[in-house]
């Protein structure tokens, strides 16, 4: 005998169908995302990209530019691309890695821990970088006074500075950055990629000020004073220079050899020197 299907009563609760009528099937609604997913998304996407930039600074001779390095990481803003570094800067902290993340040049770039620079010097047998006072006055003045032309530097220093030029030249610290609109048309100077990569500077924004450098002049030349007494002068704001010369952090030490200019330097040796710079590349 089959039963008559039980009605509820007022005390129980109707069983529903799978299907409500006139509703169709009910759906399970796919839960929204919580903000603790998104952070949990947005962190593998910057560890992946930690992870792709630690390659690209592996394989790469130069500092990697942040534009050039967020268009290979998917379009990333700079902002994004600090964070990324910010990353890559805790994995390698320079109380316990051989080599440190830097911005430098513009750029970012794996860097030997200055604290085994002696160590490395070991291997390559890499003698310090060595200049005179004169030439590193003469680089401090193109620094903050760029661009700056030869007579301007030596107004300043008050003595001939052919040689300081021609040897920061062919360091590649300072070159020709163009001609000044004015009578004979003067060589105007600046500093170089390579000025800011061996002094360890993100760009001339680093600077410090020129008490700091005159503070650095006298302990790399052994305390003696400048021999010209230079003219005062404050950098421009638009052009303010952001790192420090402190080479026993970012470079070679700066040795003074020389007390004054090399011998047989002439205006002519300046200007061939001058000509061949501004004949390669000028725009970093």
């Amino acid at each position: 005998m089959e039963e008559n299907p039980k009605n509820p009563t007022a005390d129980e609760p109707a069983e529903h169908s799978s299907e409500d009528a006139g509703n169709g099937p009910t759906q399970d609604v796919a839960a929204e995302p919580t903000p603790a997913d998104d952070r949990a998304d947005r962190d593998a996407d910057l560890s992946r990209a930690a992870s792709i930039l630690e390659s690209l600074m592996l394989v790469s001779e130069q500092p990697l530019s942040l534009e050039k390095a967020g268009q290979i990481l998917g379009g990333l803003s700079r902002a994004s691309v600090r964070e990324v570094i910010r990353i890559l800067q805790s994995k390698y902290p320079p109380d316990g890695s051989g080599v440190v993340v830097e911005e430098v040049a513009k750029g970012v770039q794996f860097r030997t821990n200055p604290a085994n620079q002696e160590y490395v010097r070991a291997l390559f047998d890499i003698k310090p970088q060595r200049f005179s006072r004169a030439a590193l006055e003469t680089l401090s003045i193109v620094a903050y006074k760029q661009p700056v032309t030869r007579l301007e530097i030596e107004q300043i220093r008050g003595v001939d500075c052919a040689g300081s030029l021609k040897t920061l030249m062919e360091r590649r610290l300072v070159k020709v950055v163009g001609k000044k609109d004015a009578i004979g048309r003067p060589f105007l100077f600046g500093t170089s990629r390579e000025f800011l990569e061996v002094f360890g500077l993100a760009s001339l924004s680093d600077l410090p000020s020129m008490h700091d450098i005159e503070d650095f002049l006298v302990e790399a030349t052994g305390g003696v004073a400048t021999e010209h007494p230079a003219e005062t002068f404050t950098p421009p704001a638009e052009n303010e220079l952001a790192a420090s010369l402190d080479a026993a952090e970012h470079g070679e030490p700066l040795l003074s050899t020389e007390p004054g200019l090399p011998e047989g330097v002439s205006d002519d040796v300046l200007s061939e020197a001058a000509s061949r710079e501004e004949g390669g590349e000028t725009n970093d």
